[in-house]
């Protein structure tokens, strides 16, 4: 089994360390998307803020003029998803999650159930862009129709604690349910939402019990896979309606590809199927 040291924290820019010309896109990415926080793609482009503005400049009309949250709406809604138990009220309030924790955990899956499929469609446009033969469809996309943005701020997530504050056995806890639904390249990455939940180690305890046999069984995989797949048909159709604005520099286009082609895929792309599930595995709200 691979060992918690093995998973990287990916280096990225968090808000509270932001430059100024970083902290106004995060906030300008936070404000047009309704959103109380920035995903961890946005944290990690950060480390080129030449990439990252690129991006933004390129991506923010996808959302100004609403034709990614259709995409993205359809993408979660499409979802194939295996059973998981619908938990009482009880289950969580015996494991330490009281109504206030059960209220911060509800904001931190709203968050990237909000976020996850709207950036996976977007980002996956810029990688059509970036790499077009990889992205035949989109040379001959439909047309799309726009929609009005909904105005819908998702509550303020629980913030990422750090490994610095965890104990061993809550690292490792961590660890093993960061690695549901990775193989290959994911298997490196450390997707933040974990790290929301720590605060709650009863509730990280249940996440592995339920999504562990999925893992294992490889239908957690095949749910992943599905979601890829529509979020790629999904950029070929946005890609048409990205700002025409330069390309960015050898370098910071680079650096674009490399951490767009590790994180849809192994982050945001992963995560769409893993947040549904929890957000089942809720019992239903009061």
């Amino acid at each position: 089994m691979q060992s918690e040291a093995e998973i990287p924290n990916i280096e990225q820019v968090y808000e509270s360390e932001a430059s100024q010309e970083v902290a106004e896109i995060y906030t300008d990415i936070r404000e047009t998307m309704s959103m109380s926080f920035v995903n961890l793609i946005w944290r990690r482009l950060a480390v080129s803020p030449e990439g990252l503005r690129w991006t933004w400049q390129s991506m923010k009309p996808l959302y100004t003029s609403g034709y990614a949250y259709a995409e993205a709406a359809a993408l979660n809604a499409g979802q194939e998803l295996p059973p998981v138990p619908q938990l009482p009220t009880a289950a969580l309030r015996a494991v330490g999650v009281d109504a206030d924790a059960e209220a911060s955990i509800r904001a931190a899956l709203a968050g990237y159930e909000r976020g996850n499929p709207l950036n996976t469609v977007a980002f996956s446009a810029i990688r059509a862009r970036l790499d077009p033969a990889a992205f035949p469809t989109a040379q001959d996309a439909e047309r799309l129709t726009p929609t009005h943005p909904p105005q819908v701020a998702t509550p303020p997530a629980p913030k990422l604690m750090s490994f610095e504050d965890m104990d061993a056995d809550l690292t490792r806890l961590v660890h093993a349910v960061t690695r549901l639904g990775a193989r290959g390249d994911g298997l490196r990455v450390q997707v933040s939402l974990p790290r929301n939940l720590a605060h709650w180690p009863g509730f990280l305890s249940l996440y592995l019990t339920a999504l562990q046999p999925l893992h294992d069984d490889g239908r957690l995989f095949a749910a992943v896979d599905r979601v890829w797949a529509e979020g790629n048909h999904s950029g070929a159709r946005l890609a048409q309606h990205l700002a025409d604005i330069p390309d960015p520099s050898p370098e910071a286009a680079g650096f674009v590809r490399e951490t767009l082609d590790m994180l849809v895929p192994h982050a945001m792309g992963r995560m769409i199927p893993v947040v549904s599930l929890l957000t089942r595995m809720l019992p239903p709200a009061e």
